[in-house]
């Protein structure tokens, strides 16, 4: 019986080198992945610069991230901190993002505000309410916009 051909069963049998050749497969196989992640993360992190830098793409993303805030607080109250995540997400830097997320509170309690109609001045006259709501509208996104500190 040879050192890498078949014994009598019928199984094949491989060499040390033939076992090393197919350990250096797999791992140029693994650095290709790696590769292809690291390129895909620098890709989205030249995309994310654009966002936060070219003033068009930068309109369209906080447009965006208004609009998903805005489906969101309308589903949950968590919503208005997911949208001064979002928010603060695509702005250029950790202030702008709170400043923004400030933006996006003043757009929710207008919303807010069209929404009740009518009744918009029964609801301001119900005092410690509308502390809380203010609060809320103003500190939630604030709370969220602090997640662009960490990226």
């Amino acid at each position: 019986m040879s050192a890498s051909g078949s014994d009598e069963n019928g199984t094949r049998e491989t060499t040390g080198s033939e076992a090393s050749e197919g350990a250096l497969e797999n791992c140029g196989s693994e650095n290709r992945a790696v590769e292809r992640r690291k390129t895909s993360l620098e890709r989205s992190r030249t995309v994310l610069e654009r966002v936060r830098t070219e003033p068009g793409l930068h309109a369209v993303a906080v447009a965006g991230a208004v609009v998903l805030g805005l489906l969101a607080s309308w589903l949950h109250w968590f919503g208005l901190v997911l949208g001064g995540a979002f928010v603060a997400f695509v702005s250029p830097s950790l202030r702008r993002g709170i400043v923004g997320a400030v933006g996006f509170g003043l757009v929710v309690l207008v919303v807010f505000a069209l929404t009740l109609g009518g009744s918009a001045w029964t609801v301001l006259e119900m005092t410690p309410v509308v502390y809380l709501v203010i609060a809320s509208a103003f500190g939630l996104p604030v709370l969220g916009s602090l997640l662009r500190g960490l990226l």
